[in-house]
C-alpha cells in the first residue's frame, strides 16, 4: 500500500530557496500508526527542511512491491532515494536502477548502501559518557562484526580523545555472544569499567539483559545503552536520538554522498537525548546536582 503522507500533493517543497537546483529527491517512509508514526514525522521534518533537497514522500507498508517504488521514483525523476526504516529499505535495496539510495533509521551494519545509523555516533556517545562519569576508564562490550563491528572499530579510535579503553569480545553467534557477556562481567572492574549495550545486539535484549542488570549492579558497573527502556530497568544512562535532528543529519549524510563529499559507508547519529538513572548512578558513586539533572532529557526513577 502507497499513500501521501498528507493531501492530494505528496511534494514538499525546501524551506528555503537554494542557488543551486535542489536534487529530486524521493523520501521512502512505513506507513505506521502510534508512536511510530510521530518519530518517523519528526524525522521527515528533519530531512524535508534541508533546501538542497526537493522531496516527494512515498508510504509503503508490507504490501507494497518494488515495482510499486520503481514507478514513483522514475515519475518524479528521482535522482536521490532515502529509505527510512528496514521496511522501506528492503524494497529499496532491491531497485532495479541505478538510483543512488541511502538509508536512515535502522540498525547496524545490514545495509549495503550507506547508511545513517540508530545508533549513536561513537564519539558522542564516549563524550556524554565522559561528562556523566568521569571516573571510568574501561569502555566494555560484545559486538558481532556485521551488525556493529562499526562502532567498535571507530570507538577504538577515538576513544584516547576521552580517556578511554575500549575493549572488545567479538561473537558470531548467540551462543558465543552469552559467554562472552559473561566474561566480560568476569574481567569487569567495580566503579571503573562500563558497559556498552548496542542497540541490534548479537544476544536479544530480552535474554541477557536480566543477568546484565544483576552482575553490573552488584559489581557496579555502569551500563549504558541506545535504548531509555534499560535505563529505566537500571542501566546508568541512554544515549538516543533527537529524531527531527535526526532527520537533518540524514539529508545532509545523503546530499554529501550525492555531490561526492563523503564516501562514508556507515556513520552513527551524532544530535542525542540522554536518560538518566539516578537510583543507578548514586549506587556506582556518581553524585548529580540539581543542576546536573536539568541536563537530561529523561530521568529515572521517574520524579514526583
Amino acid at each position: 500500500m502507497i499513500s501521501a503522507l498528507s493531501g492530494a500533493d505528496n511534494t514538499i517543497s525546501p524551506v528555503e530557496p537554494s542557488s543551486n537546483i535542489p536534487i529530486k529527491t524521493t523520501l521512502i517512509m512505513p506507513l505506521v500508526t502510534g508512536a511510530a508514526k510521530n518519530i518517523y514525522q519528526n524525522v521527515a521534518e528533519g530531512i524535508t527542511s534541508n533546501s538542497d533537497l526537493k522531496i516527494s514522500i512515498m508510504m509503503v507498508d508490507k504490501a507494497s512491491s518494488i515495482e510499486m517504488v520503481e514507478q514513483h521514483i522514475l515519475e518524479n525523476n528521482s535522482e536521490l532515494v532515502i529509505a527510512l526504516g528496514n521496511t522501506s529499505y528492503r524494497l529499496a535495496a532491491l531497485l532495479p536502477i541505478d538510483t543512488l539510495v541511502i538509508a536512515g533509521g535502522i540498525t547496524g551494519n545490514q545495509s549495503l548502501r550507506p547508511t545513517l545509523s540508530l545508533s549513536s555516533d561513537p564519539e558522542a556517545a564516549l563524550k556524554e559518557l565522559k561528562r556523566v562519569a568521569p571516573h571510568i576508564e574501561d569502555v566494555m562490550l560484545v559486538y558481532n562484526e556485521s551488525l556493529n563491528g562499526w562502532w567498535y572499530h571507530k570507538a577504538q579510535k577515538i576513544a584516547p580523545k576521552y580517556g578511554f579503553n575500549i575493549v572488545g569480545y567479538n561473537a558470531k553467534d548467540i551462543k558465543a555472544g552469552v559467554q562472552s557477556y559473561q566474561q566480560l562481567l568476569d574481567d569487569a572492574t567495580p566503579n571503573t569499567s562500563a558497559i556498552w549495550l548496542p542497540l541490534r545486539n548479537i544476544v536479544p535484549s530480552k535474554t541477557i539483559l536480566p543477568m546484565l542488570l544483576e552482575r553490573a549492579w552488584s559489581k557496579k558497573l555502569a551500563v549504558f545503552s541506545n535504548n531509555p527502556s534499560h535505563t529505566k530497568l537500571g542501566g546508568l544512562m541512554a544515549i538516543y536520538p533527537e529524531h527531527q535532528k535526526m532527520g537533518s543529519q540524514l539529508a545532509k549524510f545523503a546530499t554529501d554522498h550525492f555531490q561526492g563529499k563523503t564516501n562514508d559507508a556507515i556513520i552513527g547519529t551524532q544530535e542525542l537525548r540522554i536518560a538518566i538513572n539516578l537510583r543507578t548512578s548514586s549506587h556506582i558513586g556518581i553524585r548529580l546536582s540539581t543542576s546536573d539533572q536539568a541536563g537530561f532529557d529523561k530521568i529515572y526513577p521517574t520524579q514526583r
